[in-house]
């Protein structure tokens, strides 16, 4: 057996495992007998990750965190709020039914049963909880009944790396509760939460809705901003080539047409989420809410542009190194052609002229012999001069 084989196997045994715990807990405090149907998506978890059904989960996390998970809540009404932070898995069931408005942050998924044991405090189905444990997942937006599932990512890249980093955040909605569930601990809300705790506009006091739109406003700005670095970066190397400086890298082209186009690939899917979005109708999604989700869209289009914009420059301009590449070998191969067809008619001369027959009458004669060299180079000067002075006449150079 191999080496992923057994740790593939000790991931199913510690998952199995964590599964029987949690949902004896959970049958104890429901005061389920044993003989109890099961709970919905109690078994929902498969071995292998081809050929799941519809709604089980795999047997490990996706996802690469390895810090231990936590959970952020912040409750609040239009009068109070208050932050708790804490690794107790079983504290959030409490939360289930509190009065005012409940925002459970999910940070770091080390397990999938733990997306299930608050899939189940909550009643989130198992469709969606599939969905969140999928680190592949395009941007999208679906309903579930009475609650909206939205999964973006908040993407973090500098100008001068390779590849694009984040992590998926997927949001799930209801009445009186938002959970975001973070791939890992990295805290991207935090200028929500302290809109929420200084009370400063609307976000105290509409609820759901509201809260899901802000957070997805802050990964759409998220990408806006890096996308206009790149778009920056992009120019700034167009620029450079229009000067006519022969410094500039085509290995930074390279690289930054590979991070436009991963960029591309959640640009354009988040614009298509936020469309739908914007048309959506649901409780949750109140007409006052319209004129955000249309501001929302609006942002999400000049992210998705810049990404485009930037892609086309780089293709411009790998187009015109190509053409520039192409230039400068035809200018050799014209200078070489008219180099060789300029003494190609001399080799020839001195080729006929450089023959050691006896009877050659120009050479063994008295001018021949006096002035035969002189008149060799003579002829073979007019004859370059005059092949120069056609090829000047044609244009060749």
């Amino acid at each position: 057996m191999s080496r992923q084989q057994q740790r593939r196997q000790q991931e199913v045994a510690r998952a199995r495992s964590f599964l029987e715990r949690r949902m004896h807990d959970l049958r104890t405090r429901l005061n389920l007998k044993a003989t109890a149907a099961p709970l919905p998506g109690e078994a929902a978890y498969e071995d292998t990750e081809i050929g799941r059904a519809p709604g089980q989960l795999p047997a490990a996390s996706p996802f690469e965190s390895t810090a231990p998970t936590k959970f952020r809540v912040i409750t609040y009404d239009e009068n109070n709020c208050k932050v708790e932070e804490f690794a107790d898995l079983d504290s959030v069931g409490r939360y289930t039914g509190k009065p005012g408005m409940v925002w459970i942050q999910v940070l770091g998924i080390t397990d999938p049963q733990i997306v299930h044991i608050v899939g189940a405090f909550f009643d989130i189905p198992m469709l969606a909880q599939e969905d969140i444990l999928t680190a592949t997942s395009r941007p999208k937006f679906e309903e579930h009944g009475d609650k909206l599932l939205a999964i973006a990512r908040a993407v973090r890249i500098g100008v001068e790396e390779d590849t694009p980093r984040g992590q998926q955040i997927s949001i799930v909605a209801a009445q009186n509760w938002v959970i975001s569930f973070h791939e890992n601990d990295e805290k991207v809300f935090e200028a929500i939460e302290k809109r929420i705790a200084d009370n400063k506009g609307n976000i105290r006091k509409w609820h759901a809705g509201y809260l899901l739109y802000s957070l997805l406003d802050t990964l759409v700005d998220r990408l806006l901003y890096q996308t206009e670095e790149i778009e920056d970066a992009t120019t700034e190397v167009e620029d450079s080539i229009l000067k006519g400086t022969d410094d500039w890298d085509l290995n930074e082209v390279y690289r930054l047409k590979r991070i436009v186009v991963r960029l591309s690939r959640l640009a354009q899917p988040l614009k298509d989420m936020v469309s739908v979005l914007e048309h959506y109708e649901h409780a949750l999604l109140p007409a006052s809410l319209d004129m955000y989700l249309r501001d929302l869209y609006d942002h999400a289009i000049r992210a998705a542009d810049r990404i485009e914009h930037a892609r086309m420059i780089l293709q411009d301009l790998q187009e015109y190194h190509h053409t520039q590449q192409e230039r400068k070998t035809n200018e050799v191969i014209r200078v070489l052609t008219a180099t060789s067809a300029i003494f190609i008619p001399l080799t020839f001369l001195v080729g006929l002229w450089g023959m050691n027959f006896h009877f050659m009458p120009e050479i063994h004669t008295a001018w021949g012999e006096k002035y035969g060299y002189f008149l060799a180079l003579g002829s073979m000067l007019a004859l370059a001069t005059g092949t120069i002075f056609w090829m000047k006449r044609k244009r060749w150079f």
